[in-house]
């Protein structure tokens, strides 16, 4: 018997800073629409996406993933994207995602370049 999990999220804000924790495997096209609509709704300048609790991404969960930064980035906002488990950081090398993406280690890095990068 197979079984399928679905990708939810949790949204919170911390600092001005809209928060998106991913949890599930990122395996649909479709499994972000959710967040993105969140990240495009929020009156936040900056987005955080968690992958921590993301232990599984294909390639359309990725394309999700490049067609939310695209939108939200277009909408004048600054994304990042933390956390990336193991299995999940050798599919993003090995797509060249660090280029696409400001990837950081975790939500308190985050947190620390958006402050930094807000002082005059």
């Amino acid at each position: 018997m197979t079984t399928f999990t679905s990708l939810s999220f949790a949204q919170t804000t911390r600092d001005g800073v809209l928060i998106l924790e991913l949890r599930g495997p990122l395996d649909s096209a479709l499994a972000l629409d959710p967040v993105v609509e969140a990240a495009l709704q929020a009156s936040a300048q900056n987005v955080i996406v968690v992958l921590s609790d993301v232990d599984y991404i294909n390639s359309a969960g990725f394309g999700a993933l490049v067609r939310m930064s695209e939108l939200v980035t277009q909408s004048a906002k600054a994304i990042y994207v933390v956390g990336l488990q193991a299995k999940v950081h050798v599919v993003f090398d090995s797509l060249g995602a660090h280029h696409l993406f400001n990837i950081l280690p975790g939500l308190d890095e985050a947190l620390a370049r958006i402050k930094s990068a807000s002082k005059p």
